[in-house]
């Protein structure tokens, strides 16, 4: 009988966004199968202070600082090389480009550990970034397990060369025990928000791919007749700055209210009467997936896995990038909607965080520690 592997969790991050916050939330789930886990935080030179693994710790998770002062630092490699020595049945979980590049120089000095990738979505909006995807999809032929969370993640990975075997679907999930409707909220009497107001509200990162400055145009376009109807977005990003600046522009900067980046987005949620996902692209976003269990009506646009998680739900589907069907949509939803729990119950059904543990409980079991398929 194998001893039960540990998970060492390889995450280069910028911030505490959707990806992050999926795996915080499996890392718990996991322990409940009785798997122990590690975040293996890659230090950002750009930053001060380094949010992940500063939240991990906050919430008692076990984390650990990899040192990293560029693009290409031999420290990163023998601080990750120290982790597996000490620990000598550790499975590495890389999420990102760059916890794939040192896992697998990490593990020329340890051949018989395995690699699992998650590919949480492609962000190709810049040069460098699409730079950064090609050599993903490079040493993903090297790594064991890939696994996705949207299916039109499939293709472009078989056409990169990475065998279709080695290749999971695994959607995220939530924990529907923390995000409900009858949960603790925001007041709207602290914010400065009228008890009779419609808000339309998302909590996404402000960076172009999730198009907040799409969403604000959009509103800006139904809130100039719709006087009881507000704007309130959680998160933040490269894109804060512009977006202030147009919500000033618009005139309507007092019927708006941006929370900045939310510890407790449980409470977020409850605030809004219709929650709006304006992604140009995704892969499938965890934000979704807690507003369907905090049972808020949904506008998304149709990108990633968005369509199949919200198919045959009373739901509304938008083209990305097209506003005017977007505020279209949006003053759809200011008549009466039909109950929403069925929004809930898809959720418990098929995208709980348990049974996202699960299904990475049999990739991690598949692959066992010390017997590994190794890959050309």
């Amino acid at each position: 009988m194998h001893a039960e592997p540990h998970i060492l969790h390889v995450f280069s991050s910028a911030g505490v966004y959707g990806a992050e916050h999926a795996v915080l939330g499996l890392i718990p789930a996991l322990a409940a199968l009785g798997i122990d886990s590690t975040v293996a935080c890659i230090d950002n030179p750009h930053l001060r202070e380094q949010p992940l693994y500063e939240h991990a710790r906050s919430i008692g998770m076990s984390a650990v600082r990899l040192p990293c002062s560029g693009r290409l630092d031999h420290a990163t490699t023998r601080a990750l090389r120290t982790q597996l020595h000490q620990r000598p049945h550790t499975l590495l979980h890389v999420h990102g480009y760059k916890g794939a590049f040192y896992a697998l120089r990490a593990r020329r000095a340890f051949p018989d550990v395995p690699i699992v990738s998650t590919l949480h979505g492609w962000v190709t909006n810049t040069r460098a970034l699409w730079i950064y995807r090609l050599l993903e999809l490079w040493m993903l032929r090297r790594i064991q397990r890939v696994c996705i969370v949207s299916e039109s993640m499939r293709q472009p990975l078989q056409l990169a060369g990475v065998p279709a075997e080695r290749i999971a679907l695994i959607e995220n999930g939530v924990d529907t025990t923390r995000f409900r409707p009858d949960g603790p909220v925001l007041s709207r009497d602290e914010l400065g928000i009228p008890h009779d107001a419609f808000v339309f509200g998302g909590v996404m990162r402000l960076s172009p791919e999730k198009n907040p400055l799409g969403l604000l145009d959009a509103f800006t376009r139904i809130a100039r007749d719709v006087p009881n109807a507000w704007l309130v977005l959680a998160g933040d990003g490269s894109q804060r700055e512009e977006f202030e600046r147009r919500l000033h522009e618009s005139g309507l900067g007092t019927r708006a209210r941006l929370l900045g980046a939310h510890s407790d987005p449980e409470r977020v949620y409850p605030l809004f009467d219709c929650f709006v996902l304006p992604s140009l692209t995704e892969g499938l976003p965890l934000a979704l997936l807690e507003a369907m269990a905090c049972e808020r009506p949904i506008i998304a646009t149709e990108v990633g896995q968005i369509a199949t998680v919200l198919e045959d739900l009373p739901a509304i589907l938008v083209p990305p990038g097209n506003l005017e069907v977007l505020a279209a949509a949006m003053r759809k939803t200011l008549a009466a909607h039909p109950p929403m729990g069925a929004l809930r119950r898809r959720v418990e059904a098929r995208y709980s965080v348990a049974r996202m543990a699960r299904d990475y409980a049999e990739v991690y079991r598949r692959l066992g520690v010390g017997h590994v398929d190794h890959a050309a």
